[in-house]
């Protein structure tokens, strides 16, 4: 009798931890061994911003170069299969204000559904609703400089900083946070789709 209930508490905590933790089982090989070459594109997007949709698109191609296991090519070449991502969010929303009510940092987010597919139709992987977010400030005063985010991939100077009016900050930042966020959201992306997640 006692041994039968240390397997069943055995069981149980083997159940919450692989359900709770947000570690998932995933086989060797998600894809197939035959998919060499993908063709990355973009799903026509409803008042969407393209350049932001080319963005990552040339993003996620770099990505596959970086990691080597698949190869991206271009438009008129012969590919094993092909991924579409659909933009369905970017959002900008204020996440930080002062004392007087004024914006110190927003959040930039974007989200796609991404699907890869054989030439044949068949589709090898699906996945609705991928995000990815970034923060960036709004005012000279909420950049943090010694930041491992600021000091690892930003190109802007700190001295710099007091230089900038709030407007011009404002727009350096933006853009630096679409970069970082589409980079994200690339990575994310392919470690879903080569992990079968």
């Amino acid at each position: 009798m006692r041994l039968g209930s240390t397997r069943f508490a055995a069981v149980l905590l083997v159940a919450a931890l692989s359900s709770g933790c947000g570690y998932a089982f995933v086989s060797a090989g998600a894809l197939p061994s035959d998919v060499e070459t993908v063709r990355v594109q973009a799903a026509p997007s409803d008042g969407g911003d393209p350049l932001l949709t080319d963005a990552l698109v040339r993003e996620l191609r770099q990505v596959l170069r970086w990691r080597g296991r698949l190869r991206p090519v271009g438009e008129g070449e012969r590919s094993d299969a092909t991924l579409i991502v659909h933009l369905t969010i970017d959002r900008t929303r204020a996440i930080a204000f002062d004392e007087f009510d004024d914006v110190l940092d927003y959040q930039r987010t974007l989200a796609v559904d991404a699907e890869l597919s054989r030439s044949s139709g068949a589709i090898l992987w699906r996945q609705a609703r991928i995000a990815a977010s970034r923060g960036q400030a709004a005012v000279p005063g909420a950049v943090v400089t010694s930041s491992s985010a600021f000091q690892g991939d930003e190109a802007l100077d700190p001295a710099a900083l007091g230089r900038f009016d709030n407007v011009q900050l404002g727009e350096e930042r933006r853009a630096a946070a679409r970069d970082r966020v589409v980079r994200d959201l690339a990575e994310t992306i392919y470690s879903r789709m080569t992990e079968g997640l």
